[in-house]
């Protein structure tokens, strides 16, 4: 680590060294997480609390008085900022999943469920698969990215009718798969 004090790299940031604050934040990071320990009780939230004092840190650098030492004015904004993890955490309702939470009112159609067409993508990602690479290419750049056959034609260097025939073996070897 540096050898310059946190008084030294304080002026430093503040006059445009963002490698200062790295030093600052190596140097107080494992102190600060403990600090922020005693608020969230677990290592995740702990980091995410000094993530926060930090970047409030590098933002109010300037402000710091210098009057006492940088790691106390470093401990407090930790504590702040896990007064304000709890604080948020009280306000929050403990849910839990069961049925009687769900609301039927609902609007279904704006509702995100990333599973719903897992099985048919997983189908789709195999039966790709069993393609040549140059019918999956004449696929992708046709039916899924838009291009005209002439276009993907000259791109790839062969003629129209070869894509043609690539593509109608792909989506023939497609059909045959999800069949």
């Amino acid at each position: 680590m540096s050898e310059r004090s946190d008084h030294e790299l304080v002026e430093a940031f503040i006059e445009g060294d963002n490698k200062a604050f790295s030093v600052i934040v190596e140097r107080h990071r494992a102190r600060l997480t403990t600090v922020a320990r005693r608020y969230t009780h677990n290592d995740t939230d702990a980091q995410d609390v000094v993530q926060e004092a930090l970047l409030r840190a590098s933002c109010n650098l300037h402000k710091y008085r210098r009057k006492s030492a940088l790691s106390t004015w470093l401990h407090r904004l930790v504590m702040n900022c896990g007064y304000d993890y709890v604080k948020h955490r009280s306000n929050q309702q403990n849910s839990s999943l069961d049925v009687d939470f769900i609301d039927d009112d609902r609007n279904h159609l704006l509702a995100h469920n990333p599973n719903e067409f897992l099985d048919d993508k997983l189908a789709v990602r195999e039966a790709l698969e069993l393609l040549r690479q140059d019918q999956r290419d004449a696929l992708y750049w046709t039916d899924i990215e838009g291009y005209g056959i002439a276009e993907v034609a000259a791109a790839q260097g062969v003629a129209p009718g070869t894509i043609k025939s690539r593509r109608a073996r792909a989506r023939s070897v497609l059909r045959d798969a999800m069949a």
